[in-house]
């Protein structure tokens, strides 16, 4: 339910807050007052197309915000899914500049005017007399004839299994094109097993190891250079390093004899002498064996190539990635009925879902025929008291082989005002009274089984007077019990039988007229009310009448 209204610079209106309570309330004012604007600033809340003259005189941006009581079981999907904080208070915000963008808030979170929207609508309806459109709606009589026949869990499985059979007709589509993708590259597949299998990979150690030979090979010409020049450098006069360290050693060997200072100093250059020894026969082996295998090189630079190659060509990293791309590929070579399966699989789902389907739509449609004439029957008893006494609706229900979204059912709504008439398709009747009325039966009717948002209806007692307005105003009365209402109207009747009243009335300041609203109390009704009944010229008649009225 709606808790407050808050407009400010919104054409006549500077700034107000309207705050609403359950049950039914009016608002009432002369003509010209401001009661539409007042419905239209409440429409922009509900994600309606904005025109910049809106904006009040001062040129400051308008804003509209709404706050609302939000059930929790009810909406927290939507805030999940929309990523938005849930309050049981929730605040539903438009802000309009004086070039006309906008922009729309759920929470104090920026979000698009579709998202609004969506929220908007669930938590309230405005009904105007224009809004044809509703009663071509096909979806809230399906909702009235399945509440009818209490089968709303039913209607739940239903759209479970239809999900359901909509995601495996996807999953069809898809493994079909997969095939058909498949089978045109088939030999191309083929091309690329047989690329990359007659490289022989193992692992990706082996281009580690191939890396690193191809660098010392590639460095050959270097390294035999320097391996020449150590072993120039290790000959002095035709005698080497290890040679003269040798006699070094020895001749401190003998100082030690004579001294036994020299005796440490002694082993240490006989360790010294035996490692120097052991390197260069290292240093003279690596020389002595060393060779370059010019075929060798190619192959090792040529193997190292062709792998870098079909990484980049199949857009992968490693030996390893290559080899499971060659694995992927023979599990569909080796079974070219792959496809082929998976689309059996998949249609032998959808048939046996299709049956499931048509069974619970079968037994969906039996019961809405049945409903029919029990909605049938109290949609006419509702009409005789809306001054559609001769007036009938009929359901035109069908059935075909295919479903669709609400089972095997189409369904015509067709509306016949008087005995004499023909019958037509609801949506084409003439009278917007009419329309508002018998939109007004259904809602009556459905209010009483399930719980609707809050509903704003725009002088839908238009052109009705006496006992018909006053069934009118009961009938809101009552639906008001149950959800909260809240009604324009210019009709005493409606207006006394409400729960809460407001009035909207315009005020000349220094340099505008302002549009206002305040709560009457109950004294400030009987004058308003009064004054429904004989105009400005308040009688003492109308505000005797007035008083009994809200009696």
């Amino acid at each position: 339910m709606i808790l407050k209204l808050s407009i400010k610079n919104y054409v006549l209106i500077e700034s107000l807050s309207i705050n609403f309570d359950r049950g039914f309330s009016v608002i009432t004012g002369e003509t010209g007052a401001g009661k539409s604007v007042l419905l239209a600033a409440l429409n922009l809340l509900l994600g309606t197309r904005v025109d910049h003259k809106i904006v009040g005189s001062s040129l400051k941006k308008c804003i509209i915000e709404g706050e609302f009581q939000v059930d929790k079981n009810t909406h927290i999907d939507f805030f999940h899914s929309n990523d938005l904080d849930f309050d049981e208070i929730s605040i539903i915000r438009r802000e309009i500049l004086s070039n006309g963008k906008s922009r729309a808030f759920i929470n104090d979170s920026p979000v698009k005017l579709e998202v609004l929207k969506t929220f908007s609508n669930k938590l309230i309806n405005v009904h105007t007399q224009n809004q044809s459109h509703i009663l071509s709606d096909t979806d809230l009589f399906y909702n009235l004839l399945d509440t009818y026949s209490d089968q709303i869990s039913i209607i739940k499985i239903f759209k479970k299994l239809l999900f359901e059979y909509n995601i495996l007709k996807k999953q069809l589509n898809l493994v079909s094109k997969e095939r058909d993708s498949f089978m045109n590259n088939l030999e191309y597949n083929r091309f690329i097993f047989n690329e990359i299998d007659k490289m022989s990979l193992v692992n990706d150690d082996e281009k580690t190891e191939l890396e690193a030979m191809f660098q010392h090979m590639k460095n050959f010409d270097k390294i035999s250079g320097l391996l020449n020049e150590f072993k120039i450098l290790s000959n002095i006069e035709d005698e080497n390093i290890s040679d003269r360290l040798n006699k070094i050693s020895n001749t401190i060997k003998k100082i030690s004899s004579y001294s036994n200072d020299f005796k440490s100093l002694s082993e240490r250059f006989e360790n010294l002498n035996h490692e120097i020894d052991d390197l260069f026969i290292s240093v003279n082996d690596y020389l002595n064996n060393l060779s370059f295998d010019h075929i060798e090189f190619e192959n090792i630079q040529r193997r190292l190539f062709k792998i870098n190659e079909l990484e980049k060509k199949y857009n992968v990293s490693s030996i390893s990635e290559l080899i499971n791309k060659k694995n992927e590929i023979k599990k569909l070579l080796d079974n070219t009925d792959f496809h082929n399966e998976k689309i059996k699989q998949l249609e032998k789902q959808l048939e046996t879902q299709r049956r499931d389907i048509l069974k619970i739509s079968k037994n969906i449609s039996k019961a809405r025929k049945i409903s029919a004439l029990k909605v049938k029957f109290d949609l006419e008893k509702v009409f005789k008291d809306l001054a559609l006494k001769d007036s009938m609706i009929e359901f035109n229900i069908t059935e075909s082989e295919e479903f669709n979204k609400n089972g095997i059912n189409n369904i015509d709504i067709l509306y016949r005002p008087s005995k004499q008439s023909q019958s037509n398709k609801l949506s084409k009747i003439a009278s917007g009274g009419e329309k508002s009325r018998i939109l007004f039966a259904i809602i009556s009717i459905l209010a009483k089984k399930i719980h609707l948002p809050t509903l704003v209806f725009d002088e839908i007692d238009s052109g009705t007077s006496g006992e018909i307005s006053n069934s009118i105003g009961k009938m809101m009365k009552d639906i008001g019990d149950k959800m909260q209402i809240i009604a324009v109207t210019h009709l005493p009747q409606v207006a006394s039988l409400a729960n809460h009243h407001f009035k909207v009335f315009k005020t000349q300041d220094k340099k505008n007229m302002i549009t206002s609203v305040k709560k009457l109390d109950d004294f400030s009704r009987v004058e308003e009310i009064a004054s429904m009944i004989s105009g400005d010229n308040i009688t003492q008649s109308a505000i005797k009448q007035a008083s009994e009225l809200l009696k």
